[in-house]
């Protein structure tokens, strides 16, 4: 009996371990693939679609079982934008950039909100 209860209390220990390693993974993966994105939207030129990328990280995050990823992804990344915007070379007109990203903006916020409602349940 006391060998069950040894096996139980190890298997409780391992799951939870591999649930934080795997937790751990995708907050790496998502930490990199930020970085990699804002870099390339710094060293592009306005107008070119690259924070388009930025959706990469935030669908990543919804497979964290963190409730807070989305949102906090969601905020860096619109750090990152505005950073992006104001350190990319020169490449359409900046009145014109500022309107693809403004349009970004609300694209990302509305669907980071929809993830991280359907992450807490509270929709579906």
């Amino acid at each position: 009996m006391e060998y069950f209860m040894s096996f139980a209390k190890h298997h409780k220990k391992s799951l939870l371990l591999n649930s934080l390693a795997g937790d751990w993974s995708i907050v790496i993966i998502v930490a990199l693939v930020l970085l990699a994105v804002y870099f390339l939207d710094t060293i592009t030129p306005l107008g070119e679609p690259v924070w388009l990328l930025y959706f990469i990280p935030l669908i990543l995050a919804y497979w964290s079982t963190r409730d807070y990823a989305i949102p906090l992804v969601c905020g860096v990344i619109l750090l990152f934008l505005i950073s992006g915007f104001l350190l990319s070379p020169q490449g359409v007109a900046v009145s014109q950039a500022i309107i693809y990203r403004y349009v970004f903006f609300i694209t990302f916020i509305s669907v980071a909100l929809l993830l991280w409602a359907k992450r807490v349940n509270k929709f579906w």
